[in-house]
């Protein structure tokens, strides 16, 4: 491949990236009161993102793995 091509290839492939860490970090984005218990104790945070639920371990006394009151509206049948 021409490097020309390659550079966009890579330039399109990290846009991606970016976009889906930043609905991510959107959709994660809670009050620690609010969040739902997605995982078990001692769960690590590839686990959590495996079940498609968000992590944060820095604040303590609420679940690390969580949905957000949004997703499990969105589960409910």
């Amino acid at each position: 491949m021409e490097p020309k091509v390659i550079c966009v290839l890579v330039l399109v492939f990290a846009l991606a990236v970016s976009s889906l860490a930043q609905v991510e970090t959107e959709t994660c984005q809670v009050e620690p009161h609010q969040r739902k218990n997605c995982g078990h104790p001692g769960i690590t945070a590839k686990e959590c993102k495996d079940k498609g639920c968000c992590f944060d371990s820095t604040v303590r006394g609420v679940p690390w793995c969580f949905q957000t009151a949004l997703l499990e509206e969105e589960c409910e049948f």
